[in-house]
């Protein structure tokens, strides 16, 4: 039983008449009828009272009229949802993001997309970089903001804006004062850092910075992740570089400076699973992209 037929037959109830009926169709007054007498075949009783000057419904036309009405509704609601899913108006997007990623323009995207497309459920996960990796290439998430260079290359990348580092250290020591400070001005001083195992990259690079300045960096810690380093900064154990959306979010007796040399930035990219991402996730990436400056 097809919503067609189901329409066809809502259409001679309501009209009482086949020729307008066929008219409001837009078919052939003997398509119609076929396709009502083939209805009333598969459902097994005459639907229609027909003579030369009437059509009327029958007891059990007039019982099957407001079902399939409900039926033509339901499909047509049906078919709306499936295209907005489409177009990435409904349905769900799973998001992958590290720590780092959700104190820049994470947070205000995501409410943005939620404002404009509220027919889509988003799930949120943290996740460091490489787990995000795993994620995606086992279907677990649709779409990670993460940091590159990225092991798989089944995924897609596309860059973002790389998020620059600042210095976090107490607001009680000396250099706090100082309105700019050089690499070489920490020399000897408690450095707080984040494992190499989590980012290899950036890591080597932090370090090549104070070698390149003659220093040797005293890390008197490891850490992960940059809101516990911000926190040991605030209990005086030491001073760090956390990204500069991170000191966006003021914390007691912590103090934010920019430092040169400057520091490597940290790469930012969005990433999914090739071949396509979905529609939901094109759609996210195009509202993130729009508060991008």
């Amino acid at each position: 039983m097809d919503i067609r037929s189901m329409a066809c037959f809502v259409a001679v109830a309501e009209e009482l008449h086949f020729r307008r009926a066929a008219e409001r169709l837009h078919l052939t007054q003997p398509s119609l009828s076929q396709r009502i007498r083939a209805l009333e075949f598969e459902i097994g009783t005459d639907l229609f009272v027909r003579d030369r000057r009437s059509v009327a419904l029958t007891p059990a036309g007039k019982a099957f009229l407001e079902p399939a009405r409900r039926a033509i509704e339901n499909a047509d609601a049906a078919k709306e949802q499936a295209l907005r899913a489409m177009r990435g108006e409904a349905g769900r997007l799973r998001l992958g993001f590290t720590a780092i990623a959700f104190y820049g323009v994470l947070p205000e995207a995501v409410q943005a997309y939620r404002r404009r497309y509220p027919g889509v459920d988003v799930e949120l996960s943290e996740m460091n970089s490489p787990s995000l990796e795993t994620a995606l290439t086992m279907g677990a998430i649709d779409l990670a903001i993460l940091h590159p260079p990225l092991a798989n290359p089944h995924l897609a990348v596309r860059e973002l804006p790389d998020e620059p580092f600042v210095l976090a250290l107490p607001s009680s020591h000396p250099l706090a004062s100082r309105a700019e400070i050089r690499i070489a001005d920490l020399a000897g001083e408690p450095l707080l850092i984040a494992p190499r195992s989590v980012g290899p990259s950036i890591h080597d690079r932090f370090i090549a910075l104070f070698q390149e300045e003659g220093i040797s960096p005293r890390i008197v810690q490891e850490m992960t992740p940059m809101t516990t380093l911000v926190g040991l900064v605030a209990a005086g154990v030491g001073m760090g570089f956390v990204t500069a959306g991170l000191s966006h979010h003021p914390r007691p007796g912590v103090s934010y400076r920019s430092v040169t040399p400057t520091p490597p930035s940290l790469p930012m990219a969005a990433s999914w699973l090739k071949p396509e991402l979905p529609a939901s996730g094109q759609r996210f990436l195009e509202t993130v992209a729009a508060l991008i400056p």
